[in-house]
């Protein structure tokens, strides 16, 4: 597989059918885009509810965007709560920066939580591997090879 946008339609089909997966298994799911240049204030927020919802939650995947996507894809057990949060970048149309995290904490915390994460913050100033935005010789890899 060397076409690089072959490879993309197969990540973002295997991270789609996962979130897909995880997500009916939820009983919330919060997803925020970021722009990279504005990281405290979301572009696009969307809050999936179970219970309003009345059943599974059947999310709507799509990696058709510019900036940093986050999914925090949540379970609660009764005062408790265990999440997942997934985070993918993308500039210029490529996937330029991935994080998976698993986190718990109680149930009363989450929207506290979910609004002063700074993940978002740390993960936007680290940039990615795939990240053309720094020269490739600037690269920590790139050094070393050298």
């Amino acid at each position: 597989m060397n076409d690089p946008n072959e490879m993309k339609a197969v990540m973002a089909d295997l991270i789609a059918r996962e979130l897909k997966r995880l997500s009916k298994l939820a009983d919330l799911v919060v997803y925020t885009l970021y722009d990279p240049d504005q990281p405290d204030d979301p572009v696009d927020y969307v809050l999936n509810d179970r219970a309003e919802i009345g059943g599974d939650i059947d999310l709507d995947v799509s990696f058709q965007f510019e900036g940093v996507a986050l999914w925090y894809i949540c379970r609660r057990d009764g005062d408790a709560f265990s999440a997942k949060k997934v985070l993918i970048q993308v500039r210029d149309g490529r996937f330029v920066h991935g994080q998976v995290g698993d986190f718990d904490g109680f149930w009363d915390e989450f929207p506290q939580y979910v609004a002063e994460d700074r993940w978002v913050q740390s993960a936007v100033l680290k940039g990615g591997v795939n990240d053309d935005a720094r020269p490739y010789r600037d690269r920590p890899a790139a050094a070393a090879a050298e």
